[in-house]
């Protein structure tokens, strides 16, 4: 049987860098830092976000379920529209049985869930809202795409930390592969800023102690001190190659690559070797069946955290030494844990599309120990054709994505 090629033919983002595709990447491409002081956080240590500004949910999503969905489902229905209308899907035209829905999240409803319990502990269990059930369910991002457009097809929930949105584009990519769908929405949603989240990763501590907003998110600069939580969608519409072409759809690229392995060492902590990632980096190589000399670019998990980019970058230096050029967006976007993996997946998806490398933000002074070729300032060129995106969460999750220049092949 005749490989089936999964390609990229809508994208949607929505983010603190901005409302649409286009505007959050100028904004990447900027270097310029998305963080803020933020009103939900006035009451904790660490009061500063990188978080959306300037939407109106009631502009995407029918003003009657607003209210009665959390932040997350929002987000992934927003961004879920905008992919959907780049990509021209007609409904019409397509079995939606045919049609998956497979989003990736890591903490659901948390923000639901916390007003809701304040509410009961203040006023007891009688104020507790039936609504809340939904709201809070991982699975209902999906779902509510599922059932805002009839879809009818596989609609599954991937959670794997701040590899959910890597995860759930490589889990689309088989499911296409192995002919159980013709188009999967997939990509992955967050929002996780509120008092109960951000004060426990500051416990962790994990999160920047920076008090310059320019400066809080710099990922692989020697003064790092850890990241800048955020929050935002980014959706992929991906299509078998075949079908695609017979709707004659237009074709961003082609998802080449896609591994994954687990640290199995720490539940927070990167296995100080590496071992899981270079795993997810050879497997991911192998499947998309090019070497390390292949990939241009890199985006960087980079989460501006000590520990993780300099394991991180030991990784990809022992891997691909100093050709490929290595950026990590999170500089201007902060760190949308569990959505992250999906919004730096268009980013990659980006660079392909207009050979320009995004700068890293807040980056001031390299750090001496870090190898790897690293885009200091915006780079544009004309040689971008295979670019990997890398995600690393908590429970040991390491996954990377691969994406090429699309080549149409004449003999199908």
């Amino acid at each position: 049987m005749k490989k089936i090629n999964v390609v990229v033919t809508g994208l949607g983002i929505l983010n603190s860098a901005g409302l649409t595709v286009q505007d959050s990447w100028n904004k990447v491409l900027s270097g310029e830092a998305t963080a803020s002081i933020d009103e939900r956080l006035k009451n904790i240590d660490s009061n500063i976000s990188c978080p959306i500004k300037g939407w109106n949910a009631k502009n995407d999503i029918d003003p009657s379920l607003v209210w009665r969905i959390d932040k997350f489902i929002q987000y992934a229905v927003a961004a879920s529209k905008q992919a959907l209308i780049d990509a021209g899907i007609n409904f019409k035209d397509v079995e939606k049985k045919r049609i998956g829905v497979i989003i990736g999240n890591s903490l659901a409803g948390i923000s639901t869930l916390e007003l809701n319990l304040l509410r009961v502990l203040t006023d007891g269990y009688q104020a507790s809202k039936a609504s809340m059930i939904p709201a809070i369910m991982n699975n209902m991002a999906a779902s509510q795409i599922a059932l805002t457009y009839g879809i009818q097809g596989p609609t599954l929930c991937i959670s794997t930390a701040c590899a959910s949105g890597a995860d759930a584009i490589g889990l689309a990519k088989q499911m296409i592969e192995s002919d159980q769908c013709d188009i999967i929405i997939t990509g992955a949603t967050e929002a996780p800023i509120c008092p109960l989240i951000v004060s426990s990763f500051n416990k962790l501590g994990a999160l920047s102690k920076t008090l310059d907003l320019k400066l809080a998110s710099r990922p692989f600069d020697k003064d790092r001190n850890g990241f800048v939580i955020s929050e935002g969608a980014g959706i992929l519409i991906l299509e078998s190659e075949t079908f695609a072409r017979r709707r004659k759809a237009k074709i961003y690229a082609t998802v080449s690559g896609y591994g994954t392995a687990n640290d199995a060492f720490h539940a927070t902590s990167p296995s100080p070797d590496g071992t899981a990632l270079k795993l997810a980096i050879y497997n991911a190589l192998e499947n998309a069946s090019i070497s390390a000399n292949d990939i241009d670019s890199i985006n960087a998990h980079g989460t501006s955290t000590v520990l993780n980019d300099s394991i991180e970058s030991k990784v990809i230096f022992n891997i691909f030494g100093s050709k490929p050029i290595v950026t990590s967006t999170k500089g201007v976007t902060g760190h949308s844990l569990g959505a992250t993996g999906a919004i730096e997946a268009i980013y990659s998806i980006l660079s392909i599309k207009y050979n320009k490398i995004p700068p890293i933000g807040g980056l001031n002074h390299i750090d001496e120990s870090i190898k790897i070729s690293i885009a200091k300032n915006a780079i544009n060129t004309s040689n971008i054709n295979v670019v990997m995106s890398n995600s690393i969460g908590f429970g040991g999750q390491n996954s990377t994505l691969i994406f090429s220049a699309y080549k149409e092949e004449k003999n199908d």
